[in-house]
């Protein structure tokens, strides 16, 4: 088609693409982490809401309540029933709900201490809300692994500010989200080795 539009003509955006081809090796990668578990099923439908989110988070500086609120609905009734599919159900369920909680409340808090001492906005409530999403499905695997999802984030987050920084020469805000769900995905991904190191 030329990069055109079959029906109007009009030229496709080159993030359309882009962000089909971004789902595919999202869905790869976990192809390659999970194999044939059936717990594979709700990471593909995760990683592909992350980054829906994180492509909607750098264009409008926003994530939406009309995805993360059913995403985390819909994660609260999937983890039961994936959990059927691990050794340890009763583990997976805690895991998630101390990863969810644990995720969102550590940086709810943080939000509300930088809004109280620097008296400027900081992380919006949609990054608290997403994670939650990221720290369920972290959790599900082993909560001790939100800890490294958010050192991960913070890192990646940083580097980024950094570089965005010195091309703008100036201190305007940029999206979080997106590197919240890139630190999330790299630890899912990594965290058969991440666990084996520390002997879990």
């Amino acid at each position: 088609m030329r990069g055109r539009c079959r029906s109007c003509g009009e030229p496709i955006p080159a993030g359309y693409p882009l962000v089909e081809l971004g789902n595919a090796v999202l869905w790869v990668l976990a192809g390659l982490r999970f194999g044939a578990d059936p717990v594979i099923i709700p990471y593909l439908v995760f990683f592909s809401v992350l980054l829906v989110l994180s492509v909607i988070d750098l264009e409008l500086y926003i994530l939406p309540n009309k995805i993360t609120y059913p995403a985390i609905v819909v994660s609260a009734l999937a983890v039961p029933v994936a959990a059927l599919a691990v050794d340890n159900h009763g583990g997976a369920m805690w895991g998630a709900l101390i990863g969810g909680v644990g995720y969102a409340g550590f940086l709810l808090v943080v939000l509300l201490a930088y809004e109280l001492i620097v008296h400027k906005d900081g992380m919006g409530m949609g990054d608290i809300k997403l994670a939650v999403i990221l720290g369920i499905w972290v959790g599900f695997l082993q909560p001790f692994l939100v800890l490294f999802a958010l050192i991960a984030a913070s890192v990646i987050g940083l580097v980024v500010g950094a570089a965005i920084l010195a091309v703008r020469r100036s201190s305007q805000p940029y999206p979080f989200g997106p590197w919240l769900a890139l630190g999330a995905v790299v630890v899912i991904l990594f965290s058969r080795q991440i666990l084996d190191v520390y002997g879990f």
